[in-house]
């Protein structure tokens, strides 16, 4: 059995329209194949980073987030994305930002061992299935962002 180097973990929600952002990633990213060493999940709920994040295992988290224009891929750091409010901590509800410190917090991961790909989307108006033409178009760019990511991390 291979060890796990990297971790791609697609958030988001697939029947919630341009959500599901992250998904398509992985799955685009499965069907160009990867590595023995690199894991491509799906999770629905932020609160799964908490156990996918783990130290010594390279973690590129792939997820929609609201900006203009729809369908811009953006490098973020684990720093910009600090709440901000100081309420407190519980599983339910987690940003990426409260996942992340959780995982850190209850097993150890390391925040420079965390990249964040993001794809920018308009806010929701209604439900929907399928990504926007906009977002949908930048999946190939966000997949090769996260490949990048792997390349340079290894080590």
């Amino acid at each position: 059995m291979t060890q796990v180097r990297a971790r791609v973990i697609g958030l988001g929600q697939s029947a919630a329209g341009d959500d599901g952002v992250g998904a398509a990633v992985v799955r685009a990213l499965r069907a160009r194949g990867l590595p023995d060493d690199v894991e491509a999940l799906e999770a629905t709920d932020t609160s799964a980073l908490v156990t996918l994040v783990e130290p010594g295992v390279l973690a590129v988290v792939v997820d929609a987030v609201l900006g203009t224009p729809a369908g811009e891929v953006v490098n973020l750091a684990v720093d910009a994305l600090a709440p901000r409010t100081s309420r407190g901590v519980s599983s339910h509800g987690l940003g990426v930002a409260e996942a992340l410190g959780l995982a850190q917090v209850m097993n150890g991961a390391d925040p420079r061992e965390v990249r964040i790909v993001a794809i920018t989307i308009r806010r929701p108006t209604r439900q929907r299935t399928g990504l926007s033409p906009d977002v949908a178009a930048a999946v190939p760019s966000a997949v090769e962002h996260v490949l990048w990511m792997l390349g340079t991390a290894v080590g």
